[in-house]
């Protein structure tokens, strides 16, 4: 999806009052992630990269929208939707964002990763910024028992603070 038909997409929601998120209507809500659902992994990704790295208001659009999909999927009759969107959330995770808009991804997959995302977490816990390999640890932890052996294999070669995160990660995993 081009910049030009992402912001064309947003621009179907309400402008923010007094510099607060309006009241949306769940209709209109409903209609829009259902048509970017359709639009598949383009539209996401246009949501995306409409991300900001200071979450200054200018982006809580695309924000908004990508949480509402995430709940969306989250019903077992969109289990192929769930996966879309998860493996999208975990390449923009994984790209080279700034840390803040990969963070805020790593917070919607949390909701709905499953454990095929378990490998490619794991290289996120040795981020230099603390939120993101918190961020990347606490789905790992959501994940549950199928992220178990990979944390306690890359605990071998942990160092520092990196060595932290997954010894705090494996004692939350039941």
């Amino acid at each position: 999806m081009t910049e030009a038909e992402t912001s064309a997409f947003l621009g179907r929601l309400p402008d923010l009052q007094g510099g607060k998120m309006p009241p949306i209507e769940a209709t209109l809500t409903n209609e829009i992630v259902q048509t970017c659902l359709k639009g598949g992994r383009e539209s996401i990704v246009g949501l995306i990269d409409a991300l900001r790295e200071v979450d200054n208001g200018g982006d809580w659009k695309a924000r908004f929208l990508l949480q509402a999909l995430t709940i969306s999927v989250g019903t077992p009759d969109l289990a192929a939707q769930r996966q879309v969107l998860a493996a999208v959330l975990l390449d923009g995770a994984a790209a080279s964002r700034p840390a803040a808009v990969r963070t805020f991804l790593l917070s919607r997959l949390r909701l709905i990763a499953g454990s095929d995302a378990v490998a490619r977490l794991l290289p996120l816990l040795a981020a230099d910024d603390p939120p993101l390999a918190d961020a990347a640890a606490t789905v790992l932890v959501s994940i549950g028992p199928p992220s178990k052996e990979p944390l306690a294999a890359a605990l071998k070669n942990a160092q520092g603070r990196q060595k932290e995160v997954i010894e705090n990660a494996l004692a939350q995993i039941a």
